[in-house]
């Protein structure tokens, strides 16, 4: 079943989300040093000066972000002036913007201990109250705003709220009906007590209040939805559907509605109907893109009745229909292709959504990563290139192309795409561990050896877990038959923490084999072939070689014979099957 929280018409109290993003949006305000301080009336003319020229300073160094500065400046203030409430509320802000509510907190009461009546000192300090949960402290704050300025119709509300927060319910109720006396019957209020109510779990009560603002308001739909969304949640199916069909009256193309009832019919077991009413609701002109994606969303993901397969597709063509310009829509397409490993189809949509918005990043990202999966160099290295032109400054995107690079053999202009991902990493260690990978690779592929170890080594020193690199610096030593002992070193580290692959055991029994250790090298290498996921004609010739120095030169040519049939390259290995010996090969 979806909760219905979900639902649109479920109107729930959000004052405390209200209250935190109003104090929030509230400007930082400069408040002009209090010309009543008895301290500053009794300073010279020459001392008020220094006092005005420093409180102009700190505000400037904390316009800029000086806030050290300011601190230090805004403390002198209050050296000169101790009753400077203003100078107490500059150091408050600096504090808050920090992120020391604490701090922040202390300054504001002094502040507001000698200023009662400002109220931009009581809005923030209620702000730092809520921060720091002391909810009854926020409430307070809240009803001397209210009593310094008796019109203004939301102190009260949040008053009220924070009480409630703060778990004196019955205070709370106290105050909304001293509200609902003197504004008669008002959805901030009403919708207040509802929650309360809720909470209480006194539905009789709570069903009161919303049936009080269909009275009030007849003709706002939006109240029959949520007494319907009430009614379903109490599994009351006649009345919900009732309610549910008052508000269709109204607006018989709401895409809301149809949402709404899409949720009934799929509560009550009707999955035909549901869906027909959420493909209303997606076809609607009148609800916004961001509204039905999540809904798509909520409704793919869900464990109890999901959307099918065929369903999912048919929204989302709908979407893309009804929303041509925006790309969204194809990016959601792609994923559920991505979601049914069908990787081609996924990357022909993503295609298609960066030619529609080439400014987000994200896309390119996982258009390449689709190019790298499916080691479509050519693909990777356009479109890196392309990417790159928008996003000169991710690291990422270069680090892509050299990828390409490498799987194409464009090893001398891989450096100069290497030097640009490196002058974007930003002392990022994971970044430039993938850096300096490849340019030990592509030293390596232009046989320039002690450059690649060197790259190797610097490789191992700042990402010591890049497993990948490691076990690579290891093959390619093993190859050459120098620095064995390195070579031992690094691939057990490389097994030991990735004890079931079989690339890396592969390496670790070559390794072995090269120590002359054929024992173990035997055992590292049935391992690697008992944990290959498909046959490996490298693995199965390299396990012929061990067997041959084993003296088990029967099997050895069983092997080399296998490897040979599926295609593996080796120079060597007809040679070895022509003459059944060993021969040395340096190949990668």
């Amino acid at each position: 079943m979806i909760n219905n929280r979900h639902i649109i018409w479920v109107i729930l109290p959000l004052l405390f989300l209200l209250i935190s993003c109003k104090v929030t949006q509230q400007p930082v305000k400069t408040v002009v040093p209090e010309a009543e301080s008895k301290a500053l009336s009794l300073l010279t003319e020459d001392q008020r000066q220094q006092f005005q020229y420093l409180f102009v300073e700190g505000i400037k160094q904390r316009t800029i972000g000086n806030s050290e500065e300011a601190i230090k400046i805004f403390s002198r203030c209050l050296e000169m002036d101790p009753y400077s409430s203003s100078s107490l509320y500059e150091i408050a802000n600096i504090h808050l913007v920090r992120g020391d509510f604490q701090s922040a907190m202390m300054m504001l009461e002094k502040a507001v201990s000698l200023n009662p009546n400002n109220q931009y000192y009581l809005i923030l300090l209620a702000k730092i109250y809520q921060q720091n949960k002391l909810y009854e402290k926020a409430a307070d704050s809240f009803n001397l705003l209210a009593e310094l300025e008796p019109d203004n119709t939301e102190y009260p509300i949040f008053r009220a709220e924070m009480l409630n927060v703060a778990g004196k319910p019955e205070e709370a109720l106290a105050c909304y009906n001293e509200l609902e006396k003197k504004w008669g019957v008002t959805e901030q209020v009403t919708l207040g007590k509802q929650g309360i109510y809720i909470k209480q779990g006194n539905k009789q009560e709570a069903y009161h209040e919303v049936e009080n603002l269909v009275v009030k308001f007849p003709g706002e739909s939006k109240y029959y939805g949520l007494l319907a969304d009430m009614y379903l949640a109490d599994s009351l199916m006649d009345k919900s559907l009732e309610n549910y069909n008052k508000v269709l009256q109204y607006k018989p193309n709401d895409g809301f509605v149809h949402f709404s009832l899409s949720n009934y019919y799929r509560v009550a077991g009707d999955y035909d109907k549901s869906y027909d009413h959420l493909k209303i609701g997606f076809e609607s002109s009148d609800l916004e893109l961001e509204a039905k994606i999540q809904m798509y969303v909520l409704l793919a993901q869900s464990e109890e009745h999901p959307l099918k397969e065929d369903q999912q597709l048919e929204l989302i063509n709908v979407l893309i229909d009804k929303h041509v310009d925006d790309e969204r829509p194809r990016a959601l397409l792609a994923e559920f292709y991505l979601s049914k490993k069908k990787i081609k189809e996924a990357r022909e949509q993503f295609r298609l959504v960066v030619e529609i918005n080439k400014g987000n990043y994200a896309y390119w990202e996982r258009l390449l990563f689709i190019d790298n999966d499916l080691s479509d160099w050519k693909s990777l290295s356009q479109d890196s290139k392309a990417a790159i032109k928008y996003f000169p400054e991710q690291p990422i995107l270069y680090i892509l192309d050299a990828v390409s690079m490498l799987q194409l053999g464009n090893y001398q202009d891989i450096f100069a795409v290497l030097d640009s991902a490196e002058a974007n990493a930003t002392d990022n260690n994971q970044v430039l561990s993938q850096v300096y990978t490849y340019r030990a690779e592509a030293f390596y592929k232009l046989k320039k050896y002690e450059e690649a170890y060197s790259w190797f080594e610097k490789v191992v020193k700042i990402d010591p877990q890049n497993y990948l690199a490691m076990n690579n610096y290891a093959y390619y030593l093993s190859l050459r038959s120098i620095n064995l002992d390195v070579a031992e070193k690094l691939s057990s580290s490389v097994v030991q923490n990735n004890p079931n692959n079989s690339t890396y055991l592969d390496t670790y029994a070559w390794v072995l084999f090269k120590k002359k250790d054929f024992k173990l090298a035997k055992f590292y290498m049935e391992s690697a072939l008992s944990n290959s996921k498909e046959d490996s004609p490298v693995l199965i010739e390299h396990y012929g070689d061990i067997l041959f120095f084993l003296n088990e030169k029967e099997n050895a040519l069983l092997q080399w014979k296998k490897s040979l049939k599926m295609g593996n390259p080796s120079k060597v290995l007809p040679e070895k099957i022509k003459t059944v010996t060993f021969f040395e090969s340096v190949e990668d």
